[in-house]
This record gives structure tokens, C-alpha cells and sequence, in this order.
């Protein structure tokens, strides 16, 4: 005998519609929460080009600002260095080789020779080349210098002994007026 051939049989009452049910409306929710986070995203998106177009439009007119105000800024510039220029004659004018050299000759000791000097006067710094007979005397000129209302600072730059003979630089800063009412003195005594 033979058998009769088996027969496929689904059972549909085992499967669990509700899960798929649910798992469908999770996922409906899910696509939805998706789409809103897109939808915000694009509109972020076009936020942040607007912000970037109006950076833009801002980064341009001042371009042109610049490019407006570049001639009045360069006048100005130009005006700054003319100033800076008479500033500079000014000076020039105050200046006096004569009251400089009165000035040196009250603080210089006997004993001490002049050879060189230079006037720089941007910074109003005197450079002084010379001989002094002894350290004494190389010293009172530091001292002289030091006391006197005209100088400040004074530097002994270079000291060489050569026969018994020093020969010295000292650098000093040379100030046209001295200070108080002596600078009114001086002027009017001819000093």
C-alpha cells in the first residue's frame, strides 16, 4: 500500500497580527519623527545660508567702505609723516651746536681732550671721542656730565690706555632745555 502524499498545511492562527500591527505603527512613527527631523534640518540649512549670504552681503560693503575711505586714509598717513617731518625741523631749529658746546665745556675737566663728537638727533644722544690724562680726569668728565642739567645718562662706552694716555668714548643723552627756569637764564645771558 501506499501511502497518500503528505500534505502542506499552513496554520495562519499562529501568526501574531497584532506585533506586525504594532512594529508597522512603530515604524510609521519612526518615519514620521524622521521626516520632521529632515524638514527641521532644511530649514536650518536655509537659515544658515541666509545668515551666509547676509555675512556676504556685509563682508562686501565693507570692501567697499575700505575702498571709499582708502584715499582719505592714505591723506591722512600722508599728513601723519608731514607732521612727523616738521616735527623733526622744529627740533632741528631748537637745537643749538652753540649751547651744546657751552654745555660740554662747563662739564669737561681739565685734563680731558675733546677729538671727537657726533650729534644724533632723533634720539639726542652726543657720542664724545677724546684723551684724558689720567683716571682722574676721565672721571671728573663722568662726574661733570652727571651733575650737569644738560646731559643724562652718561655711558663710558670704550676706555683704552695707550703711552699713559686714555682714550675714551662715552655716550650721553643731551637735553636742549635743562630742567627749571635755568634753560630762561641761560638764553638771556647768552649762555
Amino acid at each position: 500500500m501506499k501511502e497518500a502524499p503528505r500534505s502542506i498545511t499552513i496554520d495562519f492562527a499562529s501568526t501574531d497580527h497584532r506585533l506586525l500591527a504594532r512594529s508597522f505603527a512603530a515604524l510609521a512613527v519612526i518615519s514620521v519623527v524622521l521626516t520632521i527631523i529632515a524638514g527641521a534640518l532644511v530649514l536650518q540649512a536655509r537659515a544658515y545660508r541666509a545668515q551666509y549670504l547676509a555675512a556676504e552681503k556685509g563682508l562686501a560693503a565693507l570692501a567697499e567702505s575700505m575702498a571709499k575711505n582708502k584715499p582719505a586714509l592714505e591723506e591722512r598717513q600722508r599728513l601723519t609723516q608731514n607732521l612727523g617731518a616738521m616735527n623733526a625741523l622744529l627740533d632741528a631749529r631748537d637745537f643749538s651746536w652753540v649751547k651744546l658746546l657751552s654745555a660740554l665745556e662747563q662739564a669737561f675737566p681739565s685734563g680731558v681732550a675733546l677729538s671727537g663728537l657726533s650729534f644724533n638727533a632723533k634720539d639726542h644722544l652726543v657720542d664724545l671721542e677724546g684723551k684724558a690724562g689720567s683716571p682722574e680726569a676721565l672721571s671728573g668728565l663722568m662726574i661733570g656730565l652727571e651733575k650737569s642739567v644738560f646731559f643724562r645718562s652718561p655711558q663710558l662706552k670704550r676706555q683704552s690706555l695707550d703711552k699713559g694716555i686714555i682714550e675714551f668714548h662715552v655716550a650721553v643723552i643731551y637735553h636742549n632745555a635743562p630742567a627749571g627756569g635755568r634753560h630762561q637764564e641761560l638764553s638771556r645771558t647768552g649762555r
